[in-house]
């Protein structure tokens, strides 16, 4: 059967908040590669809980077979963006986050996503003579 993957709710977070940070909604949602949902979920493990998932996590919140997460992870490894200490199922660790940015900003912006500018530094507060002048109530009507 074909038919559009399930995203991680990892993934799904992130894409829901890139659209509301954009103003726009998802009219249709193309699936990411699975890579990059399996990077945006051990970041986001990570991130939450302090430790790294193992790969039956990663399988079972990708819902994948166990062999293909640690493929997954395998790719990652490969790629340097993260590292494994054999032998310990928790010991994923991010290596460059940098390069987790760049994944994940060009995942999105195959999906049709753009990255904002940053707003840059808010503006001085207004001194109490800057503010604008309200004119003072004259009557105000008795509550009934």
């Amino acid at each position: 059967m074909f038919g559009r993957r399930r995203l991680s709710y990892s993934f799904q977070f992130m894409l829901c908040s890139a659209a509301m940070g954009q103003g726009e909604h998802m009219a249709a949602v193309v699936s990411p590669p699975r890579r990059s949902e399996a990077l945006a979920f051990i970041i986001e493990r990570i991130i939450r809980t302090g430790i790294s998932p193992t790969s039956g996590e990663i399988a079972r919140a990708l819902k994948v077979s166990r062999q293909r997460a640690q493929q997954l992870v395998d790719q990652l490894i490969r790629e340097a963006v993260i590292e494994n200490t054999p032998g310990s199922p928790r010991s994923l660790r991010i290596r460059d986050l940098a390069q987790c940015r760049h994944i994940i900003v060009e995942t999105l912006s195959q999906l049709g996503f753009t990255l904002a500018e940053p707003a840059g530094a808010a503006p001085p507060p207004l001194s109490p003579a800057q503010l604008p002048m309200l004119p003072p109530f004259e009557h105000l009507p008795d509550p009934q």
